[in-house]
Formats: structure tokens, C-alpha cells, sequence
């Protein structure tokens, strides 16, 4: 009877219940002090356990005599549980469903949600959830030199790509002209004066990602609409500005090619 008790426990039984439950089975009426010894609990857990199972419809009692006996519902009464909570659970899910915007109010409301990521990994975990985000817009300043000691070149086309095929319209600024073109459209190189900085910073829907190149390769997430609205602002000040400047007039759209997205 082994195997049934993995199938048990995913019904949300104790493991102690499993054992009253499948002892009474097999021995038939039995005290309380029958049970105990073949499940090594105490009586007072015995006596617990089998209140717990008798609510839930899987045991009940007798008399013989002046002695009271426990005895094991039949199995299709078990079939009949896990049934049960079968629907339940639908219905749960389905009411989580429902709730679902609430909780992410909840979590992304008034309070930033901050999360830390290490190596090349989380970098590119990064960028992977802004390919699954589908998001229609997103800035990124990049100190391009210092990402080539990290990423190489052609490592994040395909997920630019894959942005640039869903609509996502991406304003980027870089320190210096990238190797190759760029999928983006809207490309500014900063001035000489604005170099250096060692690190990046992507904006989309709500999150800003940032990046540091400098000593080991860290990528923190900020997910906050307000805070990310900030950011946004910032990015088209800079927009405006190198406009005016006329440091450098957006790229022309160009046709496909093997850069990555981020000036390689």
C-alpha cells in the first residue's frame, strides 16, 4: 500500500492520518490502543488524527459493549474525497484567477518590488523577461565598451529581434557608434563628455533594469510604475536635448542583420 501514499499526501494528508487511516483499513474495528501500537502514536494524537478523519467522512465508530471500536470507510469513500477536492480546487483557481489584479496591486503598489541578480545569467534572465513582457516601449542607455567586457557581440539579437517583430518601439542611447547597425531606430550616441559610466539601464513597462560593468557584472530590478515613469521622463529630456544638439539624428530603419540590439 506504499504507493498510495504519495497520491494521499497531495490531497493534503498528514502523514499521520495516512497511517491511522490505511492501519484501520487493514485490521478492521479497532480501539484506540490497537491503533496506537501499529501506528507508534500516542493516544492523544490517535484521538486527533481520527476526529480529523472523521470530519472529512473517512472513518467512523461503534460499539461492542461498553467498548468503542474505529473502523476505516470503505475505499470509494476515499475516491469520493479526493473528488470533492477536485472541484474545490477549480473553484479555487478560478477565484484566484479573479483576485489576480488585486494581488498585483498588492505587490507592485505603493511599495517598489527590488530584485538582485549575479553574472552573465541574470543579465540575460533580464532581457529574457522583457521578450516575454511584449512590451510596446523601452529606453536603454548602454556604456558600450564596458558591456563588450561582459556580453559578447550577438548574444541578445535574437531577443531584440523578437522585440522589434512584436512592435516594441526601443529608444536607445549609446556611448560610442555600435560595430554594427542597430535594430533599433531610434539610436543616439551621447557626447564625449557623457562616456564612462560603466553600466546601463533598460526601461519597460514598469521596471527599470539596471546594470553595472564594473567588477563583477550585476543586474538589479526595480519594478514601481511611478519610479519607472521617472526614468522615462529623464530618457526623453536626453532625447530632446541631443535633437536640438543634433549630436547624432536617429538611425533610419535598417534592414535585418546579425547585431544584437544594444550597439554590436
Amino acid at each position: 500500500m506504499k504507493e498510495i501514499s504519495p497520491i494521499l499526501h497531495a490531497l493534503g494528508f498528514l502523514e499521520s492520518e495516512i497511517t491511522t487511516y490505511l492501519a484501520a483499513l487493514q485490521n478492521g474495528p479497532s480501539t484506540v490502543l490497537e491503533l496506537t501500537k501499529v501506528t507508534n502514536l500516542s493516544r492523544q494524537a490517535t484521538y486527533g488524527v481520527i476526529d480529523e478523519l472523521t470530519s472529512r467522512g473517512l472513518m467512523s465508530s461503534m460499539l461492542r459493549g461498553k467498548k468503542k471500536y474505529y473502523l476505516a470507510e470503505q475505499p470509494e469513500r476515499l475516491l469520493s474525497y479526493a473528488q470533492r477536492k477536485e472541484v474545490e480546487l477549480k473553484d479555487q483557481v478560478a477565484d484566484l484567477e479573479g483576485l489576480l489584479p488585486e494581488l498585483k496591486l498588492k505587490v507592485s503598489g505603493t511599495r517598489p518590488v527590488v530584485r538582485l541578480f549575479e553574472g552573465k545569467e541574470g543579465f540575460l534572465a533580464m532581457y529574457e523577461e522583457m521578450r516575454q513582457s511584449k512590451c510596446k516601449q523601452m529606453h536603454e542607455m548602454y556604456d558600450l565598451e564596458a558591456k563588450r567586457m561582459f556580453i559578447p557581440p550577438g548574444t541578445l539579437h535574437n531577443t531584440l529581434k523578437s522585440l522589434k517583430n512584436i512592435g516594441t518601439r526601443i529608444t536607445a542611447l549609446y556611448t560610442h557608434e555600435p560595430m554594427r547597425k542597430s535594430l533599433s531606430p531610434e539610436t543616439y550616441i551621447l557626447p564625449e563628455e557623457f562616456r564612462g559610466f560603466k553600466s546601463a539601464i533598460n526601461v519597460y513597462d514598469d521596471k527599470i533594469a539596471c546594470f553595472s560593468f564594473e567588477g563583477k557584472l550585476h543586474s538589479v530590478v526595480i519594478e514601481n510604475h511611478a519610479i519607472a515613469d521617472a526614468f522615462r521622463v529623464l530618457f526623453e529630456l536626453a532625447r530632446r536635448e541631443l535633437d536640438r544638439e543634433n549630436a547624432r539624428a536617429p538611425y533610419v530603419d535598417q534592414p535585418e542583420d546579425t547585431s544584437d540590439g544594444v550597439g554590436e
